[in-house]
């Protein structure tokens, strides 16, 4: 008994109180390796979290991109079926380009730093795309509230001398917002990253977030006394627009639409001025619902389905009611009671 004593007293667990420093190795590494297993799983749950919702992100992305693609080919391919105005076209446009601009990292890994040319490239999109598709669509409630004016009242060629600035317009604030972001990154590229959870790059600096979401604040508070103007127009006519029901219910519901996503991104641009930090997946889920509503709203036109019916099924297409697509046009015109030439 006595002779086993000291053994005891020197077995790798009691040698650590003795402070030897060889024995230190043998009973700390268990607890180590038991430490990493720990964090290993923590991070494995952490990845499967974001995964989920860099998914739901980039399908929602993916799906205004594809939507929006779907919709102006359309436009284009039956122009003379799906009558739209340049600015409509332009809006299409400006959504590409946004749900585009948000899909540069979707096939790297979370952990692989990207290029960094690409990653500031990126960057700057991100941040200058807000004020791109808000401008493109102020410049298509314009035309929609130009549209509306030319059919209550006296035919006008307005619209046409607006016409290349409802299209060039919102590419002015947008470009001057990328170069402001992109020469941010050139002087200092240590402040151009990757978002942790891994779904875009942007810059760790808090000026060209503010910058870019006072822009578009202004810009859809703007966009939103444009459509109370319009709503104004069309409760002054509805005795004379009700007469066509489906027409009137159709402008009415894009409308409201529109006011909608335009709540929306005034307050996603409010929460950017207050929290401009905060890019949390959830948040970023948020951002990839108006493409997704767009492309909702103006894809479910009955001209657009006419379209698609003369193209895959062969049948006739008759020009769709032009009401439906915001352009005016003289039969309906001439419907309208005079009366409602004042509003």
């Amino acid at each position: 008994m006595s002779s086993e004593l000291p053994r005891r007293l020197l077995s790798p667990s009691i040698c650590c109180s003795l402070g030897k420093p060889g024995s230190l190795q043998p009973s700390l590494r268990p607890m180590a390796h038991e430490h990493v297993l720990r964090e290993s799983v923590e991070v494995g749950r952490a990845a499967t979290s974001f995964r989920g919702y860099r998914d739901g992100f980039y399908a929602l992305e993916l799906l205004g991109l594809v939507g929006a693609v779907l919709m102006l080919l359309t436009a284009i391919i039956w122009r003379k079926v799906v009558r739209r105005h340049a600015s409509w076209l332009n809006f299409m446009t400006a959504w590409i380009i946004s749900c585009a601009s948000y899909l540069f990292l979707m096939a790297e890994p979370v952990g692989r730093h990207p290029n960094h040319n690409l990653c500031l490239f990126q960057a700057a999109l991100v941040y200058s795309v807000p004020t791109l598709t808000s401008g493109a669509t102020l410049a298509l409630v314009i035309h929609v509230h130009m549209t509306l004016r030319s059919l209550l009242t006296l035919p006008t060629n307005h619209q046409r001398s607006w016409t290349p600035a409802l299209v060039i317009g919102p590419y002015v604030p947008a470009w001057a917002i990328f170069t402001y972001a992109l020469k941010v990154g050139l002087n200092d590229p240590s402040l151009v990253h990757r978002l942790d959870d891994g779904t875009y790059c942007d810059l760790a600096k808090e000026s060209p977030q503010r910058v870019s979401s006072i822009v578009v604040v202004i810009i859809m508070v703007l966009c939103l006394a444009v459509e109370v103007v319009i709503f104004r127009h069309l409760w002054r006519a509805w005795e004379s627009l009700k007469r066509d029901d489906q027409s009137s219910v159709s402008i009415i519901v894009r409308v409201l639409a529109f006011t909608l996503v335009g709540m929306l991104s005034i307050i996603l641009s409010l929460f950017f001025l207050v929290i401009p930090d905060n890019h949390d997946m959830v948040f970023n889920i948020v951002i990839a619902i108006p493409p997704v509503s767009s492309v909702i709203i103006f894809g479910t036109q009955k001209d657009i389905f006419t379209a698609w019916a003369s193209g895959f099924w062969n049948r006739r297409a008759h020009g769709a009611d032009t009401w439906d697509t915001f352009t005016p046009n003289e039969s309906r015109r001439n419907t309208v009671s005079p009366q409602v030439s004042q509003v």
